[in-house]
């Protein structure tokens, strides 16, 4: 992270800057304060991502992740351990799920790292870790070797006799009794070489809730909370021992014998040690999560990206074609007004890499999705602007006067579609786990930059261009002519065919089986082969052999060992004798010791409960909102048409030949993201007319529905281009991520027409229920809550 004082003082000073613009409403001060607030955001965003070395040739400050661009990978093994008895307890698959959830938590707390745990064969762990620099390495071994067994034990009261005797005369130690050796002696000369303790320990560390460090002026401690159990269990011994020693032993080390003055009932504990700070911390986060098997690594490698360079390559060029286009869309399109919303897009994009330069997240693909679905947000959120601009300078209204009616009536669809998004980001990142957390971190980010960029960036802009006369009028080409279309009664078919497609989307998965899952879910085989001295191949060539093949589904990567390169190849454990003979017969003599092992799923049982929960939580939080801010139907309406719309896009996915992986979460995510923005931009101008006027509901609903099908089909139109580009012209990486969203976006485009509409009308009839009075009562309610009280004089 960046100098912590710094980024405060910036922090600090932008959300002074942004509480200043949104409280004032003279135009002058509005424009100079936005101004401000926009340079210094993109000011404060190019210095987290670049450090002002824009002029140099060095790399930016971006982390990337496995998939992308590789990093370093340890090939750990678990040894058997001891159960409550001190007898050897043999390693099993759960010895291997607890202990990668135990490394996942002190290697990457907070999920933003990127990393991946693969268990290999009944007792191996593959870990891979992007951007570790080669100073950290000995800092990575250590935290995965400490198992940080706690232990407390009593000292003997004459320990540092006992053993000085036992020193100078051999002899046996007294019975009950073990020495340790201490960690004191390392800086304190004078301090005892060993302790004499009890032989089995008094407590252990099951019991710690919590570690953390402390900074006292005395030194760097280590502090500990206890669960119930353990509190009671630690209270007794010290009431029970007051005026002994009470030794602290981490993996057969004491680090601390403090003498116990008086009972400790609190439930916590405090570690001594002159510790280093980085020691300190990594030992608090090792006690917190303490391993039940010791490991032993048994090689560390540096490792290629997963997803292979050309891919990357493809990605970035198609990308950036994708976006030309949808640059190209809006200047055409909306014009002057289209440049004036790319400022603002490129603003929105600063902020995302900003953030995630700043706090050292890694970007992944699935964050890569997430980029995607920010920019289509970030569009949605001009076209929603320009469409109400379009219909205001109608009115014969100013420029002016449109723009400040447009940006009014625009806020309430940005703000609920960007922030019914935002709570399942919330919710995502924080129940959800690793890739979950890397495409949350970057929606959130996105949507606030969407917020920043589509109410206050292109506003400073137009003010400026209106106030010095460069803009005196929008032109804006009109696709979709004017009318009211009857939308609704053209539903029935829809519906019968769409829940007929979301039926057999679903059934694919049944009828496909296994065939369906790849093998991020289901695990499969990993077969090593040593490349020969000057053999010119690498993981490009053999990805494209297996292509040629027809061996789909692979993941190659090239990894640099202590004898030289060598290239591992992920695939279905039915393809891996194929994958072997293939390649030994193609490269003979280049590529040789072919071995081939079981590997496990990267996204295990446990990560993939918990995403679902998370997901589920999600729909759950919208579902609340739209319940509170709208109505029971609505909610109803939007949560089965975001359904429908995962469901035939996966299914869709998987008929077409896909089988489900790492990159089918993000797409999936992303989707849900585009369907639910498409459909409250159509329920807020449901909800506006309804408060404006008088009529039949059916009426009011299409008229609403003909009123934003331009920006609907703009919006989707602008989103598909990047993902176009992307599928044809990208990898197969590319393809598997540009298709499921693709279809999404199209899927999602005409259900918020023909699934959500339809569904709200049928609900409320169905119940009985007024959408006009709940509307209208729901809308009451929100003024009497902003009201300021009445003071009696």
């Amino acid at each position: 992270m960046k100098s912590l004082p710094l980024t405060f003082f910036w922090g600090a000073a932008l959300i002074f800057l942004l509480m200043f613009y949104m409280g004032t409403t003279e135009h002058r001060k509005k424009k100079l304060v936005g101004t401000i607030l926009t340079v210094a955001v993109s000011l404060f965003c190019i210095w987290a991502v670049d450090g002002w070395n824009v002029f140099t040739n060095k790399p930016l400050n971006l982390k990337m992740g496995m998939d992308l661009i590789g990093g370093s990978e340890f090939i750990v093994q678990l040894k058997p351990g001891l159960n409550e008895k001190g007898e050897e307890k043999q390693v099993n698959p759960d010895s291997v799920q607890q202990a990668i959830a135990t490394l996942q938590k002190r290697l990457d707390p907070n999920g933003s790292l990127g990393l991946t745990m693969t268990p290999q064969g009944d007792k191996q762990i593959v870990i891979q870790m992007p951007g570790v620099e080669p100073s950290e390495i000995a800092t990575v071994r250590q935290q995965i070797q400490q198992t940080a067994h706690l232990e407390f034990r009593l000292v003997h009261p004459q320990s540092e006799q006992v053993l000085a005797t036992h020193k100078a005369q051999g002899g046996g130690i007294e019975p009950g009794f073990v020495a340790m050796p201490s960690r004191e002696r390392k800086n304190k000369p004078d301090a005892p070489e060993a302790y004499l303790v009890k032989n089995r320990p008094d407590m252990d560390g099951t019991h710690v809730n919590e570690a953390w460090v402390a900074y006292p002026p005395t030194g760097l401690e280590i502090l500990m909370n206890f669960d119930g159990p353990g509190s009671t269990l630690f209270g007794e011994l010290t009431t029970a021992n007051v005026g002994q020693r009470f030794a602290i032993i981490v993996d057969g080390e004491v680090l601390s014998a403090p003498v116990i003055q008086t009972a400790i009932t609190g439930g916590h504990c405090v570690i001594t040690g002159d510790f280093e700070e980085k020691e300190a911390r990594n030992l608090a986060t090792a006690l917190q999560n303490p391993l039940k098997n010791p490991m032993e690594i048994l090689a560390d490698n540096t490792v290629s990206a997963q997803f292979g360079q050309e891919t990357i390559k493809q990605a970035i060029y198609t990308g950036i074609a994708g976006l030309i286009m949808t640059a190209a869309f809006l200047l055409i399109y909306y014009r002057t007004a289209g440049l004036i919303a790319l400022v603002g897009l490129v603003v929105n994009m600063l902020m995302v890499f900003g953030a995630m330069s700043l706090f050292n997240f890694t970007m992944t693909m699935p964050g890569i999705a997430g980029i995607v679905l920010t920019v289509g947000m970030a569009v949605d959120a001009n076209v929603l602007i320009y469409e109400r601009l379009r219909e205001e300078m109608k009115t014969g209204k100013t420029l002016a006067a449109a723009l400040d009616a447009a940006f009014h009536k625009a806020f309430s669809a940005i703000f609920d579609a960007n922030f019914t998004t935002l709570i399942s980001a919330v919710i995502l990142f924080t129940l959800g786990s690793g890739l979950i957390k890397g495409f949350a971190i970057t929606l959130t980010v996105g949507i606030i930059g969407t917020l920043l960029g589509g109410l206050v960036v292109t506003r400073v802009v137009f003010n400026w261009f209106t106030d010095a006369g460069i803009l005196k009028k929008i032109t804006v080409t009109q696709i979709i002519p004017e009318g009211i279309f009857d939308m609704l009664s053209k539903a029935r078919p829809f519906i019968i065919g769409s829940f007929s497609l979301a039926a057999i989307s679903a059934l694919a998965f049944v009828i496909k089986g296994e065939d369906a899952i790849g093998i991020d879910f289901r695990g499969g085989a990993i077969t090593r082969f040593q490349v020969a001295p000057n053999a010119g191949i690498d993981a490009h060539t053999v990805e494209k052999t297996l292509l040629d093949a027809k061996i789909d589904g692979t993941y190659v990567q090239q990894n640099s060992t202590g004898t030289g390169q060598q290239i591992s190849v992920r695939s279905d454990m039915d393809d891996g004798p194929k994958v072997k003979d293939l390649l030994e017969q193609k490269f003979a003599g280049k590529l040789t010791g072919g071995q081939s092992d079981r590997v496990g799923a990267s996204i295990g049982k446990d990560l993939a409960v918990k995403s679902i929960i998370a997901f589920g939580c999600a729909m759950l939080g919208i579902f609340l909102y739209l319940v509170i801010f709208y109505e029971m139907s609505f909610a109803m309406g939007a949560i089965i048409a975001l359904l429908h719309d995962c469901v035939i896009t996966i299914g869709l996915a998987v008929l077409l030949g896909q089988q489900l992986s790492v990159i089918h979460i993000g797409a999936l995510l992303t989707v849900a993201g585009y369907s639910i923005n498409d459909t409250i931009v159509v329920f807020d101008r449901i909800r506006e007319i309804i408060k404006a006027r008088t009529g039949d509901i059916r009426d009011i609903m299409n008229e609403a529905i003909s009123m934003t099908l331009s920006r609907t089909l703009l919006t989707g139109v602008t989103t598909l281009g990047p993902m176009a580009a992307l599928y044809f012209f990208g990898g197969q990486a590319m393809k598997d991520l540009s298709l499921p969203i693709i279809i999404g976006v199209l899927v999602g485009t005409y259900s918020s027409i023909y699934i959500a509409s339809p569904i709200v009308l049928w609900y409320a009839k169905k119940t009985g229920t007024s959408l006009r009075r709940q509307v209208l009562d729901t809308e009451a309610s929100r003024e009497a809550a902003n009201k300021p009280p009445v003071v009696a004089s």
